[in-house]
């Protein structure tokens, strides 16, 4: 079942995704320089799309994503692909129809990421490649300093006890999985000013929470200004940084 409300939050982000993307173009990169993506590919969590043409073997794109508005900047931006409108909890496959799945950043909003990863299970052929790159625990930490509540996110053993691993290093005889490498890369990214790097996390149709207890919308001209001030306390010659910590998890179906 869609969650109405997120999905309507990311279509909204749609149209204006790629002036505030700088972490997924990021992680893209870092997900496909390791990626195996062959024949069928299901990309769970598109956004607006992403350029698979330096894959040659994939022979076509299923673009799948929860918000309907992304999946009309799909529809503009890569017409060649097949979009599919639904939950990654709840993927609209048949089984053993895809060759190779890879979701980037997009999957750490599931409420229950097993059942995504049991269904990523059930619509790869035997011997498909999966990767993944999800934000996880750790992340975030200068909004928790500048006074907003952010989400929590899920540490690497627990992702990896989806796939029916503990350590990556040590093969389950058990699990459907092989994990071929799981590992957590810390990403900093830097703005000009608070307001660039809230719009980074809105921009792309996540949220921030709130500030303390009270919305940004009603915060207070001083509160706001107070959080500018501690923003700027926080900068390098860089800017102000935003750090996460990204899991990497490439895996293949048995």
């Amino acid at each position: 079942m869609l969650d109405k409300s997120v999905a309507d939050t990311f279509s909204h982000a749609a149209s204006f995704y790629k002036q505030h993307d700088v972490l997924q173009r990021i992680t893209a990169k870092a997900l496909q320089d390791n990626a195996t993506l062959t024949g069928h590919l299901a990309d769970i969590g598109c956004g607006p799309g992403t350029c698979f043409k330096h894959f040659s073997e994939v022979s076509n794109v299923t673009a799948i994503d929860i918000a309907a508005g992304m999946l009309e900047q799909v529809k503009l931006n890569y017409p060649q692909y097949a979009i599919l409108n639904c939950d990654a909890q709840s993927l609209m496959l048949r089984g053993n129809s895809v060759d190779s799945v890879y979701s980037n950043l997009a999957l750490q909003w599931c409420e229950d990421f097993p059942k995504a990863v049991n269904e990523i299970e059930r619509v790869l052929v035997d011997n498909g490649f999966c990767h993944l790159a999800i934000v996880a625990d750790g992340s975030l930490p200068e909004l928790q300093t500048l006074g907003f509540r952010t989400n929590q996110f899920a540490s690497m053993p627990s992702l990896l006890s989806a796939f029916g691993v503990k350590d990556a290093s040590i093969p389950s005889c058990n699990s459907s999985w092989r994990v071929l490498q799981a590992k957590v890369e810390k990403v900093t990214v830097y703005f000009d000013d608070l307001r660039s790097l809230l719009y980074s996390i809105k921009g792309v149709g996540a949220s921030a929470g709130q500030v303390g207890n009270q919305s940004r919308a009603i915060l207070s001209k001083s509160a706001w200004q107070e959080r500018v001030l501690l923003a700027q306390g926080l900068a390098s010659e860089k800017g102000i940084p935003l750090t996460y910590h990204i899991a990497y998890i490439h895996a293949q179906k048995r």
